[in-house]
């Protein structure tokens, strides 16, 4: 047989041939500029999931836990829908694998042109199944120029949609088929397509929930037969079945989900009717009045459904009443920020429709009008998919994608219905009109040549307007990326690469989530957010960290999201380019979508809004819609603008003249200029924000962020100003970085300051605090209020203040100080030929005081090096700080063994010293002998009359004393103590007389002593020494002191300490002049004083009612104590003074007599003196 090719078949297909390469060649426009950039956003995460199949195993992809997106808890990758990441590796891998050299990004970059070019063919044959293969012809001409499906299939954009429209469109081919031949092979193969939809698209829930209602659709309408239960049950059922493999569907949504479970319903539903259908002929009655009742009832069932979506959604279970309400309300989406947020879910203007369909638009009514004429099932889905995906499509702009495709069929639909009807009149065959008909309408001339050429000639014009429409949409607009906003500003990529080639992969950049599918795929940097949305709260916190107005805040929000650097995208206020500074309403909105989120994470700040993060009535005026004040406050603005002038002359149409422009015309709220506000923003004063990238233009500022405010924190405790000019107050350093204390002020003038353990640079650590003590210079009286204000630098950098609130001066509390001996000694250190001393100082007062100095035998030899081994130079009451003296300026050496007098002064003017001896340090050993009490007291008399504050005298117990006995000798007994690490023998001692130091040593005649056992005394050995003194040499109340010298090959330590000499039983004496003061006296004016000291070894009780007589005489007149106290323990003095009530003259001599209530009593002899003038 001969193979006849008619010339019409030639030319029909040659046609197609033409639309398919018109397709591919005008999504291939992004070439004409050079430009081989992927597009859009959602694109690059798919070339990334993409890269990542292609370069690891199955099993690696469906285990992959990308970290460095929504960090740190990181998000399932293989969760992304696998049907283009698979289909486009799969392409790849046999591309190369048939020797073709071809990157996966070119093949990722091309493919979508290509699949639109598919689609195309596809839609042809779809339009072929519904009429003829004109009007297939048509759809794909319709389709191939189509702006709303060309815009997600140019070159570039590498998403989900560009398999999705061309399954959907295989989906609903084959199961129009299936319902025209009843053949189960091509509802299974629909299905396979819709299965494959389901694991390449979202938007295959469309096809769940359409097939359904056009089967309901069918059945009212009396279309159905048992070709639409195989085509409904081999499309859904299969589909399910390929669905399944997706790792994200879950089986238990069979009872849950609206889409899988209404599958499954809707299936058992349509069988009980496919049975009732095969028994209509049996029983049509009942068949009838089925359907009847179906036909009547849906209406009111649908009203009183669309109430209870509407009203109250919770009712319906499993949550598929929500569900509804979400797909047919677009209200409520819109209530929700984030979806609002998202510039593809927008609500479509008519504009957009005619824009983004043009010509088939036009001709939808005849396409809708020749469907309702023909009326078969292919018609009846043609009207369900136009009219749903119209609903949605002006409810979601991005929905113009399959709207396009609906369109593009029925219009096809229509025109070559009118087409056929115009050219009926040529054709030998008249299909369409009767011949009578015909004839009627030539004798009324109604129609003739001329009309039918206009008509034809007018189709030609309306496709080649088509043409020329999507032409120039295709080289203006749809050939640039998104990556270079306005086709020339290359600001995006420029940044990106530089974080690609400067920051480490792990750097976590936050910026608002729109460049989260850029910044990780491109950039190689980890973002808390991106395009996926899948942690929308996390999105908020973002939003949270941009809109503050209080920059410390901003960081700890930022913080929160473990941020190191802070992306921002200005758009200079020109609307075409996108930038944040268009979406701030968002950023002040989700946070207060998820408020509660927050409060429940503790982040709330003391500047949020009652019941919500913002109130955006704070930001702008949304009457006139000017903005307020806090809206240049916000950091997003501030990084914004930063580095921009605000004046200037610059080149007309630039971007900066632009900027320059808008905020000196604009007018915020209070009708100043926006130029106003922000010169009045001081970038260079930014604490936590650093410039770290700008790109070429501007447009993408990249931001360090300095945690160093946030990590450099101090809180001031116990402050205290006292008016005898100083003050206390402790620091706390609460931040993880170290604190440099700088600056103290006072009610704002600059103080001299010391701090305790810090003393030497003044540096507070991590959870370190101190105390500081404040030279005031008697400024302040009591009750005067005063502030305190402390100055910081936090890791080197951050400078910061903190204050107290006003404080009360007080009066100064009495203070003193104490060395004590227990854990001081001096040494002499022979391998580094070193003279060093141990102290261990103890605040005794109930006020602090600041250490100063310490000193060796004068105030002038004062120890330059000293080393606090605890505690610190400012000790409050109860304190102490063991201290190490360095190198001292004395010699310990000249002799080993002298004894030095050891001070400490503070600046409070208190003072404190004590007696050591010097010791022996060698290679191995260190030597120290103790004579034990080791505490020491200052002279009772002298402290009373505030002679002296060294602490040379030994507190008598019932082992160490000084006692005169009877027959005038004195015994003393002491203990010692090795205290070195080396023992040693006592080979001498010596006895001091007199006031130290003006002493005299006693000759060793005229005492003996004894030890208590060996004189070599062993480490920690205890033994008593007891020395027998002759009689006449000392009396009652004098002092002995007694130094005691250990020897090993040479002196290697000793010590001292003195005793007042007292009674063996109960005694008390008159002082009369201690160091040269009078301490007991009368004068003239009968005016007197009297010290009196317990020298015995018992306690004794003063009544100031009857404890002084004159010559014999009591007196009980005006009787104060001045010093002391009633009861006197043994060594203990006490100051009286009284009235005399007899006249005296001077050099009289008056008999004073003392006596305790337990009949103790002291006579003296005193000589009236003149009253001082």
């Amino acid at each position: 047989a001969n193979l006849v090719i008619k010339k019409r078949n030639i030319l029909f297909f040659l046609a197609l041939l033409i639309v398919f390469i018109l397709a591919v060649l005008i999504r291939l426009s992004p070439l004409i500029h050079d430009s081989r950039l992927i597009k859009a956003f959602d694109p690059w995460i798919q070339y990334y999931n993409a890269e990542y199949l292609s370069t690891h195993s199955i099993y690696d992809y469906f285990h992959w836990r990308d970290f460095k997106s929504w960090f740190p808890e990181g998000v399932n990758r293989f969760g992304l829908r696998p049907g283009l990441t698979f289909t486009i590796v799969t392409i790849f891998k046999i591309i190369n694998f048939l020797g073709f050299p071809v990157s996966l990004y070119d093949v990722c970059y091309f493919f979508p042109a290509f699949m639109g070019g598919i689609t195309v063919i596809v839609i042809y044959f779809l339009g072929k199944e519904v009429l003829d293969r004109k009007c297939g012809l048509f759809a794909a001409f319709f389709l191939a120029l189509s702006p709303g499906y060309m815009q997600r299939t140019v070159a570039g954009f590498f998403d989900n949609e560009t398999i999705g429209v061309f399954a959907i469109l295989m989906t609903f081919l084959f199961f129009l088929k299936t319902i025209r031949t009843g053949r189960i092979t091509y509802s299974i193969i629909g299905g396979v397509f819709s299965g494959y939809l389901g694991l390449s698209w979202g938007g295959s829930t469309y096809v769940i929930f359409i097939i359904p209602l056009v089967v309901i659709l069918l059945i009212l309408l009396n279309k159905y037969n048992q070709n639409v239960l195989i085509a409904y049950a081999g499309v859904q059922g299969t589909g399910l079945l390929v669905s399944s493999l997706f790792i994200n569907f879950n089986f238990r949504e069979m009872f849950t989900s609206l889409e899988v479970g209404g599958i499954i319903l809707f299936t058992g539903l349509i069988i009980i009717y496919h049975i009732l259908y095969t028994q209509r002929t049996q029983r049509p009655k009942l068949y009838n009045s089925i359907i009847n009742f179906l036909k009547w009832g849906i209406i009111p069932a649908a009203l009183v459904f669309a109430i209870i979506i509407y009203t109250a959604p919770d009712i319906i279970p499993f949550g598929f009443g929500t569900k509804f309400q979400s797909i047919l309300n677009p209200l409520i989406r819109n209530q929700v920020a984030f979806v609002a947020s998202v510039a593809e879910h927008i609500p479509s203007s008519w504009s957009i429709f005619y824009y983004n369909i043009l010509i088939p638009m036009m001709i939808l009514p005849l396409g809708v009008y020749f469907c309702f004429k023909r009326y078969i099932a292919a018609d009846i889905f043609m009207i369900v998919f136009l009219l749903t995906i119209f609903y949605f499509t002006g409810s979601m702009i991005r929905i113009i994608l399959l709207f396009s495709t609906a369109a593009a069929l029925v219009g096809a639909y229509g025109l070559v219905n009118i087409l056929k009807l115009f050219g009926s009149f040529y054709e030998e065959q008249r299909l369409e009109i009767r011949r009578r008909r015909k004839k009627v309408l030539r004798r009324r001339k109604t129609l003739g040549k001329t009309e039918i050429y206009g008509v034809y000639l007018l189709v030609g014009f309306l496709c080649i307007s088509q043409v020329v429409h999507a032409t120039n949409l295709s080289i203006n607009s749809l050939s640039y990326s998104q990556l270079v906003p306005g086709g020339v500003l290359h600001d995006w990529e420029d940044s990106l690469t530089w974080m690609r080639n400067n920051l480490p992969g792990d750097s976590v950049v936050v910026s608002w989530w729109d460049y989260g599918y850029w910044l990780t795929p491109i950039g190689n940097v980890t973002t808390v957010n991106d395009n996926g949305n899948y942690r929308v709260w996390r999105d908020g916190m973002t939003g949270i960290s941009l809109m503050q107005t209080n920059e410390i805040y901003s960081a700890q929000m930022l913080k929160e999201l473990h941020a190191d650097y802070v992306l921002v995208y200005f758009g200079y206020f020109y609307s075409g380019l996108g930038g944040d500074e268009g979406k701030w309403q968002w950023m002040v909105r989700i946070p207060n979508n998820h408020y509660d989120t927050y409060i429940n994470l503790g982040l709330e700040q003391d500047n949020w809004a009652e019941n919500s993060v913002f109130l955006e009535s704070e930001y702008i005026n949304s009457t006139n819609g000017r903005y307020r004040e806090k809206w240049f406050q916000s950091q997003l603005v501030k990084l914004l603008t930063w580095g921009l002038p605000t004046s200037g002359e610059y080149q007309q149409g630039t971007l900066i003249r632009n900027y320059i422009d808008t905020i000196s015309q604009n007018k915020d709220n209070e009708g100043n200029t926006w130029k106003s506000n922000i010169d009045n923003i001081n970038h260079e004063e930014s604490q936590v924000f650093s410039v770290e990238h700008f790109s070429s233009n501007g447009l993408v500022k990249l931001f360090k962020v300095d945690y160093t405010p946030l990590e450099s924190k101090f809180i001031i405790k116990q402050p205290k100003v006292f008016d005898t000019g100083y003050g206390t107050f402790k620091l706390e350093n609460i931040g993880t970085k170290e604190l440099e204390i700088t600056d103290v002020k006072v009610n704002g003038n600059p103080k001299n300051f010391t701090m305790g353990t810090s003393i030497n640079d003044n540096l507070l650590s991590e959870d370190e605090d101190d105390i500081v003590w404040i030279d005031t210079e008697n400024s302040y009286e009591v009750g005067e209020t005063v502030k305190i204000e402390v100055s910081a630098i936090g890791d080197g950098t951050y400078s910061f203040k903190n204050s107290t609130s006003n404080i009360f001066v007080r009066e100064a509390e009495e203070g003193a100080i104490k060395i004590n001996r227990e854990g001081s000694y001096l040494i002499y250190d022979e391998e580094l030929d070193q003279s060093n001393g141990y102290l261990e100082i103890e605040n005794i007062g109930e006020s602090p005081v600041v250490i100063d100095n310490f000193y060796v035998d004068s105030e002038e030899n004062i120890f330059s090096s000293v080393e606090y081994l605890s505690g610190s130079s400012i000790l409050e009451p109860g304190q102490s700080a063991n201290v190490y003296l360095v190198d001292s300026p004395v010699s310990f050496s000249d002799p080993v063994g002298a004894i030095k007098t050891i001070g400490v002064n503070t600046r409070n003017n208190i003072k404190d010293s004590t007696l050591l001896g010097t010791n022996l340090k060698s290679e191995n050993y260190e030597y120290q002998l103790t004579i034990i009490p080791q505490d020491r007291i200052i002279s009772p008399e002298r402290l009373s009359q505030d002679i002296d504050s060294t602490r040379i005298h030994i507190n008598p117990t019932n082992d160490t004393f000084a006692r005169l006995n009877n027959d005038g000798t004195v015994t003393v007994n002491l203990n010692i103590q090795n205290t070195g690490t080396d023992g040693f023998f006592l080979s001498s001692l010596d006895l001091l007389t007199g006031t130290w130091p003006d002493v005299n040593t006693l000759s060793i005649s005229d005492y003996t002593w004894n030890i208590d056992g060996n004189s070599y005394i062993d480490v920690n050995e205890i033994n008593n020494v007891e020395i027998d003194i002759d009689a006449g040499i000392l009396s009652m109340n004098d002092e002995i002191g007694i130094k005691f010298t250990g020897v090993l090959e040479g002196t290697v330590a000793s010590d001292i300490g003195f005793l007042y000499v007292m009674n063996e039983t109960a005694d008390l004496s008159i002082l009369d002049n201690i160091g040269g003061i009078d301490t007991t006296f009368i004068n003239n004016n009968s005016v007197g004083q009297v010290m009196m000291k317990n020298v015995g070894n018992q306690t004794l009780n003063l009544d100031l009612s009857n404890c002084i007589n004159f010559n014999g005489t009591a007196i009980a007149e005006d009787i104060n104590l001045i010093y002391g106290s009633v009861v006197l323990e043994p060594q203990q003095v006490a100051v009286i003074t009284f009235n005399y009530s007899e006249t005296l003259t001077k050099d009289d001599i008056v008999e004073l007599t003392i006596q305790t209530e337990e009949g103790i009593f002291e006579t003296y002899e005193v000589i009236v003196i003149a009253e001082e003038t």
